[in-house]
C-alpha cells in the first residue's frame, strides 16, 4: 500500500515518538535525581532495553517510579546505596546489585557521596523471551529472590558483570545490525546467568519457622510449578506429588511468599500464555491447547482476568509494536544512544 505523502509524514513522526519513548521517559527519570557535576550516558534498542551510566555526588530519585512494563536493574560501582522498599529504609555499600521487583514499592533512591552506577530498564516481554532458558534451572531460588532482591557483589563478581555489561552498551551503540535483537536477547540471558550464579553461590536462606522439611516440599513445587504450569492447573495434582494437602501446601507458600499455590500457578501460566502470543504462526485456539484449557473461551476468559485485556487484543498489541520498530529501524536507520 502506497499511503500519500502527508500521511507518511505523520507515520514517521508517530514512529519517532515510539522509538524515543523509553529513552525519554528514563532520561527525564533519571536527569531529575542528578546533582550539579552529575552526568549520563545512555544507549538503547526502541523500547526494548535501555542502558544508562550514571557519575557524580549525591544523587536523589524522589518521583515515580517508572511503569511496570518497564522492569529496573540498578549496578552500584561506587557510592552508597540507600533507598526504600515497601516503607522499609534499607543502605547497602558498593558494589551491589538490585533487581526492582514489582512486588515491592520503590521511592526515594538516592546515592550517597561519589558514585558510579548502571541502570539497566527492560521491557518485560522482551525480558521474559530473553530469560526463558533459565526460569526452570532457578526455581529453588527465584520465590527465595523475590523477598530480598538484593545482591552483594565482591571484586571478581563485580568485574564480570562489568564486562557483560560493557558488551550490552556497546552493542546498543551500533547502527545497522541486523541481528540486534536475537544478539541483545543471548546477552541478556548471559547476564541473567551471571547474576544468578552470584546468588546461589551466596546461599541466601529464607526463615521457614522451624519447619525445615517443608523446604525440600516448596522447593520440589516450584520446580513442578515451572515445569508443568502449562498442563497441569489444579493445586490438588501438585499437592499429591509432593505428599502434602492442598491446603497446606497453599498455607505453607503463603507464610513464606505471600501468595497461594493457585495464585503462583496462575502468575506462572499467564506469563506463559504471553510468552506463546508472542509467536505468530500459533493461533489463539493453538495456544489455548498447547495450555491445556479446554476450550478457546476458558483460555481466553483466563488470560483477560490475569492480562487485563483479551488474547486477541495482546497479539494485536504486539503486532503493531513489532511492526512500528522493524519499520523505524529499516526505513529510517535510526538508533538511539
Amino acid at each position: 500500500m502506497d499511503f500519500p505523502l502527508h500521511l507518511r509524514r505523520h507515520l514517521r513522526l508517530y514512529i519517532s515518538y515510539i522509538m524515543e519513548q523509553l529513552k525519554d521517559t528514563v532520561a527525564a527519570w533519571l536527569r531529575s535525581g542528578l546533582g550539579e557535576d552529575g552526568r549520563m550516558e545512555t544507549a538503547c534498542y526502541g523500547n526494548h532495553l535501555l542502558m544508562t551510566r550514571l557519575t557524580g555526588t549525591d544523587f536523589h530519585l524522589s518521583g515515580d517510579w517508572l511503569p511496570l512494563q518497564w522492569h529496573v536493574f540498578l549496578h552500584v560501582h561506587q557510592g552508597e546505596l540507600r533507598l526504600t522498599a515497601d516503607d522499609d529504609r534499607l543502605g547497602f555499600d558498593a558494589s551491589v546489585y538490585v533487581d526492582f521487583l514489582s512486588n515491592f514499592t520503590w521511592k526515594d533512591m538516592t546515592l550517597v557521596g561519589a558514585y558510579r552506577a548502571t541502570v539497566i530498564v527492560v521491557e518485560q516481554n522482551f525480558f521474559l523471551e530473553s530469560s526463558q532458558s533459565i526460569r526452570n534451572r532457578i526455581t529453588d531460588g527465584m520465590m527465595f529472590f523475590s523477598q530480598s532482591p538484593f545482591t552483594p557483589l565482591e571484586e571478581a563478581e563485580q568485574v564480570r558483570l562489568q564486562r557483560l555489561e560493557d558488551a550490552i552498551f556497546s552493542t546498543l551503540q551500533e547502527d545497522g545490525n541486523l541481528f540486534a535483537n536475537e544478539l541483545l536477547q543471548i546477552m541478556v540471558c548471559a547476564w541473567q546467568y551471571e547474576l544468578w550464579n552470584i546468588f546461589f553461590h551466596r546461599k541466601q536462606a529464607v526463615r521457614t519457622d522451624g519447619v525445615a522439611h517443608w523446604k525440600g516440599i516448596v522447593s520440589h513445587f516450584l520446580y513442578l510449578a515451572h515445569t508443568h504450569c502449562r498442563e497441569k492447573h489444579e493445586v490438588g495434582w501438585y499437592a499429591r506429588q509432593t505428599g502434602v494437602s492442598a491446603d497446606s501446601l497453599s498455607a505453607m507458600l503463603k507464610r513464606l511468599y505471600g501468595k497461594s499455590a493457585s495464585t503462583i500457578l496462575s502468575e506462572l501460566l499467564a506469563r506463559e500464555a504471553k510468552v506463546c502470543l508472542r509467536n505468530p504462526l500459533l493461533s489463539v485456539q493453538q495456544v489455548a491447547e498447547m495450555l491445556g484449557f479446554a476450550d478457546q473461551s476458558a483460555f481466553g476468559k483466563f488470560f483477560k482476568r490475569h492480562c487485563g485485556m483479551s488474547p486477541g487484543v495482546y497479539r494485536k498489541k504486539l503486532i503493531k509494536e513489532q511492526v512500528t520498530d522493524e519499520y523505524a529501524r529499516h526505513d529510517t536507520g535510526e538508533i538511539c544512544y
